[in-house]
């Protein structure tokens, strides 16, 4: 066989492995993001439900404040609650919004970065939740009862407690941003930390994240041979 011969066949060759190649990283591709694809029907489904109890809840304390609009004891908690369940929902819409205009037929460093801001929402708005959540336990502690047993807890409880609950809960609320600011460096390096963050996200967002990354591994470890 001659040399040019030689080359030509190594040449086919080498046409054929590129396209084989290539074939076989459209085929992983499509395979991982049905798969990321199917994790984030399950955090929308979530979202969805999410955003119709906080609808519920907002048009419960809208019915809540006409009827105590001149009872400041009770109208001014409710109008706390109010403005959080809204805020709620507006957070909800956002990432009910970034997850339907998601386009999978983006590059993937694209996708990976609309869904890594999605998680990052998510974690935010997760806690804020939880940072607020002594707050709101004692304007659900004076707001839930009334609406939904005609339950006076200023009469149960008294007014001093429930000042001393608020009181507490904001003192928490102080403690927690000091410690956060004061550890966020460390805790960013903890194991523990980023399982915790992990958890805010949802397994859902972090399984499509996780998936999207092998596609990336792969394309860069194709990339190097």
């Amino acid at each position: 066989m001659e040399l040019d011969d030689l080359k030509r066949l190594w040449e086919d060759q080498d046409r054929k492995l590129d396209a084989a190649l290539r074939l076989n990283t459209r085929l992983l591709n499509e395979s991982t993001l049905t798969k990321a694809d199917t994790a984030l029907h399950g955090l929308a489904r979530l979202l969805w439900l999410e955003l119709v109890m906080n609808v519920v809840a907002v048009l419960w304390t809208g019915s809540f404040l006409a009827k105590h609009i001149s009872e400041p004891r009770f109208l001014v908690p409710a109008v706390g609650l109010q403005l959080s369940v809204i805020a709620l929902i507006i957070a909800g819409v956002r990432q009910l919004v970034a997850l339907e205009t998601l386009d999978y037929s983006a590059p993937i460093v694209v996708i990976q970065k609309r869904l890594e801001s999605l998680r990052v929402e998510r974690i935010r708005a997760t806690k804020l939740t939880l940072l607020c959540s002594p707050l709101i336990w004692t304007v659900l502690l004076v707001v839930a009862p009334k609406g939904l047993f005609g339950v006076d807890a200023y009469a149960i409880f008294g007014t001093a407690y429930l000042l001393a609950n608020l009181l507490f809960g904001l003192l928490v609320i102080l403690l927690a941003v000091w410690i956060s600011r004061r550890y966020a460096a460390r805790m960013e390096r903890s194991p523990f930390a980023k399982r915790l963050m992990r958890s805010l996200a949802g397994h859902s967002l972090s399984s499509a994240l996780d998936f999207l990354s092998s596609i990336s591994q792969f394309e860069e470890d194709a990339s190097r041979t």
